[in-house]
């Protein structure tokens, strides 16, 4: 239990996952990658004129917050409040696992994320604004992207484009980094780590679930309750792949100076070389390569959008989100 509660408050204290929607300009980003599809960035804001929006069909959104946060918060009120705006009609629904919001950001943090899944795959095929043929469209913010992927994957939701925000696609690899020179936060997090395979961990901590040490691979297939399954890395799941690879647009959107996650191009399916450290970008992986979850078919559809914001985790200038409901709902 003190190693359960360890864990749990530095999760807390290190990770911050909740949107902060702020008025500054959008500028370009930096250059990541010598590929010219994974440099698509942000521009400059677009002049968007409601007008010419009215008589476009827009299909019903799904929304999913990230950790500590909860479905009505007043982070995810100004998300959907900034969509309206552009979208009037637009409906929102906000994923939750508790309708009470302190239990609901709690359910973030302790719970079994396949569990949550499956409730939320039941939430969402009991609302009829739904259930229309076109499908619906869905947003996911920090973890709330993976999890979305999952349930697409796990349910067979009909999701047409996805879009997440700095999500750990393919896990996180390490914690925060501490301050040069801070060893007592160093020897913790080493400590922390080695603990996060431990069943009880893998079946409390949301967190620990999608923990993916490439350090110890093996491990990790042995133990891991949740990520391994939903990147089809320990039995390729034919049913994972066919759902996740009907996706009109599958949209990655990065952090430039994200650290939270860790790598950060966990957002964009990058994977970590266990030798060297290096990034691995996302047609040299072994999910690409093996085309796991049907990574490889989207991205030979140009199905696949990699974006980047010049921020810090889940800061999204408005103009940002903006130009997501112009290009993609």
């Amino acid at each position: 239990m003190l190693i359960l509660n360890r864990i749990i408050d530095t999760i807390l204290v290190s990770l911050s996952c909740v949107p902060k929607i702020t008025d500054l300009p959008s500028s370009p980003a930096e250059p990541i990658s010598n590929d010219q599809q994974q440099q698509q960035q942000f521009q400059q804001p677009l002049l968007l004129n409601n007008d010419q929006e009215t008589t476009k069909h827009h299909l019903p959104l799904v929304i999913w917050h990230g950790m500590g946060d909860s479905y009505n918060s007043s982070s995810m009120q100004s998300v959907e409040s900034l969509l309206h705006d552009y979208i009037p009609d637009l409906f929102i629904h906000s994923i939750y696992i508790e309708e009470n919001s302190r239990k609901d950001a709690e359910a973030s943090i302790i719970g079994d994320v396949m569990e949550q899944t499956l409730q939320v795959c039941d939430q969402l095929n009991d609302i009829p604004e739904l259930q229309n043929e076109g499908g619906f469209n869905a947003i996911g913010f920090s973890q709330g992207g993976l999890f979305l992927r999952g349930a697409i994957e796990v349910c067979g939701l009909n999701v047409k484009n996805l879009i997440t925000y700095g999500s750990p696609h393919q896990g996180f690899t390490d914690l925060p980094k501490c301050d040069d020179g801070d060893w007592f936060c160093q020897k913790k997090n080493a400590f922390l780590k080695r603990q996060m395979y431990k069943p009880n961990i893998q079946n409390s901590v949301v967190q620990a679930q999608y923990f993916r040490d490439v350090e110890n691979f093996n491990q990790y297939i042995e133990s891991s309750n949740y990520l391994k399954f939903v990147n089809n890395e320990f039995v390729k799941d034919i049913n994972y792949y066919d759902n996740f690879s009907k996706l009109e647009k599958f949209v990655m959107v990065l952090f430039l100076k994200d650290e939270t996650l860790v790598p950060k191009h966990s957002a964009w399916f990058f994977d970590t070389d266990p030798t060297t450290g290096e990034l691995i970008k996302l047609e040299d992986t072994e999910s690409y390569k093996n085309d796991l979850i049907g990574l490889k078919k989207l991205h030979d559809q140009k199905k696949i959008e990699f974006l980047a914001v010049n921020g810090e985790h889940m800061e999204i200038p408005a103009d940002n989100l903006r130009l997501i409901a112009h290009d993609y709902l």
